[in-house]
């Protein structure tokens, strides 16, 4: 593979264009002049010289999350009425943009690297293989079924039983303790359910399975729990139709509304055993907590080297029986300090990658750090685009979920080191799938 990255004129527009506004609102802040209102402005023009040109793209979820934590949450929110004129908050968002800046770049990096590097066959697989036919992928989807629900009951039966679930799904959720196992099994097959129920209503027109997996999914929900994972859940089964959608239409619409219904839905039941149809919105909105958690760790510590870094291979010491290793990430470490009942029930609050970069690398030595992990979605998003495997969608698609998490924790933490590995193994089982229609 011989390697070269080469930009365009207005790709370079674009990338000197953001630089600015990113400049920009640092020198508004040291003059203080920034506000909420220019970061906003500077938001929407970041967007409009590096606009999307697919909804599933890893640029669509880097908007989104910083739309939703930084920009609406903060308009709407009670938690943040009054507070947003304040010197730290403007700080934090400077922080914000900063890290978002970066990401784009990596982002740009990654694609280029593909879309200018001529690729040799070893990077291509062959979707033609004797098995890839419809009887072997309906055998595939119905053993995918069985080894889901399988180990989504084992989940039920570890943590208290049927009876506990129907009566506490939250609770049940939250304490269900010892059943890491069963979970991560649960999310490996579930992963492949989706996947194939999806490439098959695709490939053979047959779209009930999509229907069937739906109700499943539904059915299966409060086990699940997390609404991060049911919401890659229904775009990996939705994937063969996203892939090629615009931003601005109807079916990224839709998915956009599914996700928003899903976050809220799973929201409504979890707390269902004390919240009201009247305290569920401001309730609802209050959950953002990311920018308040950042101003917190600005305000509370001093830039600060590996403070938290290593803190994810305490989860190795669990094999020995050790108690007293309880952090796992940053998230576990800061929210025992602040939100100590929070932590009792192994809750966690959003601490950002801000302050992961903040804690860890004085927050600006940290950038380099975003751009190589942005590369890196942004090479996987091209190899999907260039390639159209199966495979490489799904993996891309991982990497764009999974980057939310990581930038409403830190850069990296311990499900990395199952979920990585879990995800070469799931991309070699799909990898001889191809989307394209000649393949049957």
């Amino acid at each position: 593979m011989i390697v070269s990255v080469r930009f365009n004129f207005r790709e370079l527009i674009s990338l000197v264009g953001t630089l600015f506004l990113m400049v920009l609102l640092w020198f508004l802040y040291a003059a203080d002049l920034a506000n909420f209102t220019i970061y906003i402005l500077l938001f929407l023009c970041l967007i409009t010289l590096n606009f999307p040109k697919r909804f599933l793209s890893p640029l669509m979820f880097l908007y989104g999350y910083y739309g939703v934590f930084f920009v609406l949450a903060p308009m709407f929110a009670g938690r943040y009425s009054d507070k947003m004129g304040d010197n730290l908050y403007i700080l934090a968002l400077a922080m914000s943009f900063s890290v978002l800046t970066f990401a784009v770049f990596g982002l740009y990096l990654g694609q280029k690297i593909i879309q200018t590097t001529e690729l040799r066959s070893n990077f291509h697989f062959n979707t033609n293989k004797h098995y890839a036919n419809r009887y072997s992928v309906l055998i595939i989807i119905f053993m995918l079924y069985v080894a889901a629900t399988t180990f989504i009951m084992l989940i039920v039966t570890s943590s208290g039983g049927l009876q506990y679930w129907l009566e506490a799904p939250g609770d049940a959720f939250l304490n269900r303790g010892g059943s890491g196992i069963y979970v991560v099994a649960s999310h490996f097959f579930t992963y492949l359910l989706a996947v194939f129920s999806g490439y098959y209503a695709y490939k053979y027109k047959k779209f009930y399975y999509i229907v069937l997996f739906l109700i499943w999914l539904v059915m299966t929900s409060p086990v699940h729990g997390s609404k991060a994972q049911i919401s890659v859940f229904l775009i990996l089964a939705l994937l063969p139709w996203l892939k090629n959608v615009k931003p601005i239409s109807l079916p990224s619409i839709f998915v956009s509304t599914s996700i928003i219904i899903v976050f809220f839905a799973g929201l409504y039941f979890r707390n269902v055993s004390w919240i009201s149809l009247d305290t569920f919105l401001p309730y609802a909105l209050d959950y953002f907590t990311t920018l308040e958690n950042l101003v917190i760790s600005v305000r509370d510590f001093e830039p600060s080297f590996m403070t938290t870094f290593f803190l994810p291979f305490n989860k190795f010491t669990t094999i020995f029986g050790n108690p007293d290793m309880i952090y796992y990430d940053m998230n576990h470490y800061l929210t025992d300090i602040y939100f100590p009942q929070a932590w009792e029930i192994r809750a966690t609050e959003q601490w950002p990658v801000e302050t992961d970069l903040y804690l860890n690398f004085g927050f600006f030595w940290g950038l380099p750090l975003i751009v190589l992990y942005f590369a890196i979605i942004g090479v996987f998003y091209s190899l999907a685009l260039r390639l159209n495997g199966v495979g490489h969608w799904f993996i891309s698609v991982l990497f764009m979920v999974w980057m939310v998490s990581h930038l409403r924790g830190s850069l990296y933490n311990h499900t990395d080191f199952y979920f990585y590995p879990m995800m070469i193994i799931m991309f070699y089982i799909t990898k001889n799938y191809s989307f394209e229609k000649k393949n049957r």
